[in-house]
């Protein structure tokens, strides 16, 4: 049905898809899984038109698709998802599933502007197959709401509608149970073994939720920094040394004892905290602690929610339920800013530096916020004092401190975020994803500097996708799963511990 050949993109020097070749047969359910940043999604985009392959071949029920534009592509029998819900949020769900019938009409602009009985019967049957594939999804009662006002759950079934509605061979699916609960990831694999069992189609999916895949698939290819790492049947895949040691990372240096804490409160109380986004919650009655002076870490596979729960505690997304102490001081659904103004630096994943701006100004801008009494403008005093300290902490930003910092490598930029960070002179420093995209040896200093920053009494929280070396370098450490906290311990005990093993891979 499908088949790739030595497929690459490159994005400057970024390899994202290296020589990636594998095949996808007739009427089978296909994953393909892998770590942050592993290309799974370039590899979708490559497939489907949106971007065009440095190198590499794409062929499709025997023709080659290679640099096919994405309407040519669909037209063709290949329909996909994305794993950011792209619906028209203002439109009904009918009217989205509509839109997708429209690939396969024969009536030109002429006959659609003066309404001929051609256009006219050809919109008949389109919404009423939109009307059938909305009932196939579970969605028939909700054909007249606005996507806008659909759960996320719902959301992600009416795009699969849409997809449906171009009436594919193959369907390609990039995360559809993100954002589902339990019950609604179990109804949507019975809908994916149905398109597959009694429509049909073939199905080539992405996706986190490890139980879903290997549940579901027949096969599963892996990738990891663009490149098959493995390809197999899901047990074979589970066991296989790469896909663990990808997923979980390489034994690296020696656990430290884990410390308790300084005596006191903690920095940071989390206590059965539910949040998420527009009508989903990702989160679920999390609860977890930070001690002074200790580094804890929060593991778990792509989608678990780490990143909403960091988002959460600084202020970017508000608790439904439960509650956040600071310190002791409530902060549960305070604004950003009073969350830095308590003691909390965020360093975002993907680094986010300000591009535009220099290094210097990078790290001005990150103690905007301070209201110490001798942070006296940027000259003199405290503010200058701490970036002068940072940048001799930073050997490699000192030399570039006057450079964008757009153009500065992925690994300086986030040695800049974390000194960016720091300028806040925070008491919590929250990490999310320090390592993603990284050299190894770039890693490596990385975790240095967290080791030194810890030293220097501040507490901090990681979220970390190499778990080995989070649970290395951590004192605690949290399982997140789907949302839930699974596991607790110190970090040493972690390690090896079967339910981390369970919660990346399933």
């Amino acid at each position: 049905m499908l088949e790739t050949a030595g497929l690459s993109r490159t994005f400057g020097g970024l390899r994202a898809v290296d020589g990636v070749s594998f095949a996808v047969r007739e009427g089978e359910i296909m994953g393909l899984i892998g770590p942050n940043g592993a290309g799974k999604t370039t590899l979708f985009n490559l497939i489907t038109g949106f971007l065009q392959p440095t190198a590499g071949r794409v062929r499709f029920r025997g023709e080659d698709i290679t640099r096919w534009s994405p309407d040519r592509v669909t037209a063709r029998g290949m329909a996909r998802t994305f794993q950011n819900i792209r619906l028209f949020r203002g439109m009904a769900a009918l009217d989205n599933v509509v839109v997708g019938g429209h690939v396969q009409t024969g009536a030109t602009l002429f006959d659609a502007v003066l309404g001929t009985p051609r256009h006219r019967r050809e919109e008949r049957e389109i919404r009423a197959r939109a009307v059938e594939l909305l009932a196939l999804v579970g969605l028939a009662d909700r054909a007249a709401v606005p996507a806008r006002s659909l759960a996320y759950g719902d959301q992600r079934r009416v795009e699969i509608a849409r997809a449906l509605a171009t009436g594919p061979r193959l369907l390609l699916l990039d995360e559809p149970a993100a954002g589902m609960n339990t019950a609604e990831t179990q109804a949507l694999m019975g809908l994916i073994r149905r398109l597959r069992d009694d429509h049909g189609l073939t199905v080539l999916l992405i996706e986190h939720d490890m139980k879903l895949v290997m549940g579901l698939c027949d096969r599963i290819v892996v990738l990891n920094f663009g490149r098959t790492i493995a390809e197999g049947a899901p047990d074979q895949v589970r066991r296989d040394p790469q896909v663990i040691e990808a997923y979980l990372g390489a034994h690296t240096a020696r656990p430290r004892e884990a410390r308790p804490g300084t005596s006191g409160p903690p920095v940071l109380a989390v206590d059965r905290v539910t949040a998420g986004y527009a009508a989903g919650d990702v989160l679920h009655d999390v609860s977890l602690d930070v001690g002074a002076g200790q580094i804890v870490t929060l593991i778990g596979a792509n989608g678990a929610g780490k990143t909403t729960l960091l988002r959460t505690i600084s202020g970017l997304v508000r608790p439904r339920r439960g509650t956040i102490r600071l310190r002791g001081t409530p902060a549960g659904g305070m604004s950003p800013d009073r969350v830095v103004g308590l003691g909390v630096a965020h360093v975002p994943e993907g680094r986010q530096v300000l591009a535009r701006m220099t290094v210097l100004d990078n790290l001005r801008a990150g103690a905007y916020a301070r209201r110490d009494a001798d942070a006296v403008g940027w000259r003199g005093g405290a503010i200058a004092q701490d970036a002068d300290a940072l940048l001799a902490r930073f050997p490699e930003l000192r030399a570039r401190r006057r450079q964008v910092a757009g153009t500065l490598s992925g690994g300086e930029q986030q040695m800049l975020a974390i000194a960016r960070g720091l300028m806040a002179r925070p008491t919590l420093l929250m990490l999310d994803e320090p390592s993603l995209g990284l050299a190894p040896r770039i890693v490596e200093r990385i975790f240095g500097i967290v080791r030194e920053v810890n030293a220097d009494g501040i507490s901090i929280l990681l979220v970390e996708q190499n778990a080995q070396l989070a649970l290395e370098t951590a004192d605690r450490g949290y399982v997140l799963e789907t949302g839930r906290i699974v596991r607790q311990d110190r970090a040493d005990r972690l390690l090896g511990d079967e339910a981390v093993r369970r919660a990346y891979l399933g």
